[in-house]
């Protein structure tokens, strides 16, 4: 359907034009200057922020491995003539292949939002459930969810590239606008008219998610340091003050607490208006560290008020976040924009009225040697309010930079048990010498599996934990 004409500009408003098409022209300029300026001066971020595009050849020759396939989604901008055009590119060693999708960014992301749906009505159907009703409300919430799912699937996924994949061990999805919202291996590759049971896109591969084609030749590129001397580190379980309408009469700090007071608005708290105490994260960095076998002179437990900002910096000032292969964060996180005074992604430490959040500033200037860095805190992915900025922000720009070449995130509210049992297995399976991917698909396909808690099938318990980075 052609679009209609705009009206054309009055003649009058032509002084107006030039003003502001001179003030484009200035800012133009200064950004140019800008990102000059990043590039000289700290060449390390430019490389993840704005990676160089790589040629076909490249990808294909130096830089992905046998059986890893990329899937690249792009929308092509339209005009007043011609809709918007969603693309997608799929490359592996010894294929390449584009395809035109029929589907327009608006319309993606109306799908997206209706799959999405479905996991945020669950989230709200079971607080007020006891923990024995929530299996019947998965199983009553699973049709619409798996109706969206397989719509997406038919839309993301066309015959054309069902036949390049057949042979791929691993995909590497690069989304595109609302996409970074989407968790691929919970598309359902069955249609639910035809198939009582779901299949889903997991149960067939190991997927990881990269911001650009050519991020994935920047982390392979980058010279790692020496292998860490210890296997785990995790800021859990974090101290949150019982009262946190008060504040301080110190400046900074009533502007922390009136952040804080925010969230809470926002997230509406049962826990007398303060931030929920996560007991769960104790067992589960207790857990992994015994898993891994993390010596106690490593100091791998960093619990309840050690779980906080400034002992992150003590760690980082001291130069040893680098003695550590694993990282675990769990505790909450804040969205950017969502909130008065938060413009930026952050992990909510011990005591934020006065120690603050730890934000996506402040992983720039840490300095890590890990192989993976977990964010079990929920929605530390998600990005489709700032148009991926979320993802972006705490993954590729900031723990990237920070010296990790890949970030495990989620893309919305989790459920704690499960988050937990996941993660341990995540762990558990790293240390038995399964590759990244793998690891987590296993531990996703092991939760799905589990007999006694039926209702971890549905996507919602498995499906927003992601991975993104070098898959390895």
């Amino acid at each position: 359907m052609r679009k209609q004409h705009a009206q054309p500009f009055d003649k009058r408003d032509n002084t107006q034009i030039e003003t502001l098409t001179q003030q484009l022209e200035t800012l133009e300029n200064e950004q140019r200057a800008f990102t000059t300026r990043i590039q000289k001066e700290y060449p390390k971020y430019y490389a993840l922020k704005y990676p160089q595009p790589v040629k076909l050849a490249t990808l294909q020759n130096q830089v992905l491995q046998e059986g890893e396939m990329l899937l690249i989604y792009g929308v092509l901008e339209g005009d007043e003539d011609i809709e918007s055009k969603t693309m997608l590119w799929v490359i592996g060693k010894n294929q390449f292949q584009m395809l035109t999708l029929d589907i327009s960014e608006e319309e993606l992301q109306a799908k997206v939002e209706a799959f999405r749906a479905s996991p945020n009505a669950f989230i709200e159907a079971i607080k007020t459930k006891p923990y024995w009703a929530i299996s019947d409300l998965a199983e009553d919430n699973l049709p619409s969810l798996r109706q969206a799912s397989y719509d997406l699937y038919q839309l993301l996924m066309p015959e054309k590239s069902k036949t390049l994949l057949k042979d791929a061990r691993t995909l590497y999805i690069v989304p595109t606008g609302p996409l970074y919202g989407l968790p691929f291996g919970a598309l359902d590759t069955h249609n639910p008219a035809q198939h009582d049971t779901p299949h889903y896109l997991i149960q067939d591969y190991p997927i990881a998610y990269l911001s650009s084609a050519s991020l994935l030749k920047t982390i392979r590129d980058t010279e790692r340091k020496e292998s860490a001397r210890y296997p785990f580190l995790a800021f859990a379980d974090p101290e949150y003050p019982e009262n946190c309408s008060s504040t301080s009469a110190e400046a900074t700090q009533i502007i922390q607490s009136l952040r804080t007071q925010s969230y809470l608005k926002l997230a509406s708290s049962e826990n007398e208006g303060c931030f929920e105490e996560l007991p769960e994260t104790k067992a589960q960095a207790e857990t992994i560290a015994k898993l891994l076998n993390a010596p106690k002179r490593s100091n791998a437990l960093q619990l309840r008020a050690k779980a906080s900002r400034q002992n992150v910096f003590d760690f980082s000032d001291k130069k040893r976040l680098d003695d550590y292969q694993y990282m675990l964060f769990a505790a909450h996180a804040v969205l950017p924009y969502e909130i008065s005074y938060i413009n930026q992604s952050a992990i909510v430490l011990s005591n934020p009225d006065t120690e603050g959040y730890l934000t996506m500033a402040d992983a720039f200037a840490l300095d890590m040697n890990a192989d993976l860095v977990m964010l079990s805190a929920c929605n530390t992915g998600r990005g489709e309010k700032i148009k991926g900025e979320g993802i972006r922000g705490l993954t590729r720009a900031a723990f990237m930079y920070a010296g990790t070449p890949a970030v495990s995130v989620s893309l919305w509210k989790v459920e704690s048990l499960s988050a937990k049992a996941l993660s341990i297995s995540l762990f558990k399976y790293l240390q038995a010498g399964k590759p990244l991917t793998q690891a987590l698909r296993q531990s996703k396909l092991d939760l799905m599996a589990d007999e006694d808690f039926e209702m971890y099938q549905h996507p919602y318990f498995w499906a927003p934990f992601v991975v993104f980075g070098d898959g390895n």
